[in-house]
């Protein structure tokens, strides 16, 4: 959401986060190196530059909530992907978006990640501090690129030629976001609405994914929508849908759901009728999980671009000032399909 000239004088004192530096293996944040499950990600969107933004977020959630040596989630970066994420985590802690060298470097980042086990939602408010029955596993984020991007055929549901989407037919998770700006009220028409291609788009990339899968591969799909830039949805969208600004807190799995398929269902109908349709022979789409995405910027002036918005953490220091809980809930999401992989 857009600030006033008034928001736009906070100071830019260099950010207290440290990073450890690199070993040839990696950057390592209090991580054993224990084994666990590989989950291929895949994130696809309308637009490359929201999901590099989406990926340093998540990767600031990370180091926000796995730098000391008795939080609930302990990560490690893999070193080949490594100076990319780091550099791109650095202009959002300073509060600059994504630039175009920072959005064309970045296609990959591989993370192993545990956090304690506990049943009481994000890890970053667990009071667990039990490692040895912590969830552990191996997170391989991939950005194949915009679908407008994608070959004539994956348009088609076709999986020849498919490149480096190659990623996203044999993901565990297939992440999906979505320009809340664009978000059209119930009732518009779905074969013109602002979102109308994208939504073919995506059912024809699961029409290829379940065709490449129909002889063998991994039989779960995890989808997840990521509904981004949400604190600025239009209030006639939110109105027609009968919502709240706000979406339900994390940990509200029923009321995020319905909150979620009020406001998606009027724009990716095709998308969300295929995966409730019914099951294919192979493959089995697991119920999808949301994402809430929001970081705020200020807005730009005659000299200066639009920038994040920074605010005060605990430990004295900044960072963007965006939906913390979403992304660490997401992690969490992440973390029970490495378990599970792993079993």
């Amino acid at each position: 959401m857009r600030q006033g000239p008034q928001a736009a004088s906070i100071p830019r004192p260099a950010p207290r986060v440290s990073i450890p530096s690199p070993t040839p293996e990696g950057s390592s944040h209090g991580f054993p190196h224990r084994g666990g499950g590989l989950v291929p990600v895949a994130g696809v969107g309308e637009h490359r530059p929201r999901q590099t933004t989406f990926l340093g977020l998540l990767y600031a959630a990370l180091v926000s909530s796995g730098s000391g040596k008795g939080d609930d989630l302990r990560f490690h970066v893999a070193y080949d992907s490594l100076d990319e994420i780091t550099v791109l985590f650095q202009r959002l802690m300073s509060g600059g978006f994504p630039d175009s060298a920072t959005k064309e470097g970045l296609h990959e980042l591989r993370v192993e990640l545990e956090m304690a086990r506990s049943g009481h939602g994000v890890f970053s408010r667990l009071g667990s501090r039990n490692r040895g029955t912590g969830q552990a596993g191996t997170i391989h984020f991939s950005l194949p690129g915009s679908l407008d991007e994608a070959s004539p055929g994956l348009h088609q549901g076709s999986t020849f030629g498919t490149g480096k989407w190659r990623d996203a037919l044999d993901a565990d998770a297939l992440v999906m976001l979505a320009d809340g700006t664009r978000l059209a009220a119930k009732g518009t028409d779905v074969k013109t609405g602002p979102m109308a291609a994208y939504d073919g788009r995506l059912e024809a990339l699961f029409i290829a994914i379940q065709r490449w899968r129909s002889s063998g591969g991994r039989e779960v799909l995890h989808p997840v929508f990521v509904l981004s830039k949400f604190d600025s949805v239009r209030p006639e969208v939110l109105k027609v849908a009968n919502v709240e600004a706000k979406p339900p807190a994390v940990g509200k799995a029923g009321l995020r759901v319905a909150y979620a398929k009020a406001l998606l269902e009027p724009n990716l109908p095709r998308t969300l009728a295929l995966l409730q349709g019914p099951r294919g022979k192979k493959l089995r789409f697991a119920p999808p999980a949301f994402v809430f995405s929001r970081v705020t910027s200020e807005a730009e002036g005659p000299d200066r671009a639009e920038r994040i918005k920074l605010r005060r953490t605990d430990g004295g220091g900044w960072e963007p000032d965006y939906s913390r809980d979403e992304y660490l809930a997401f992690l969490e999401h992440l973390a029970r399909i490495a378990s599970e992989a792993k079993d």
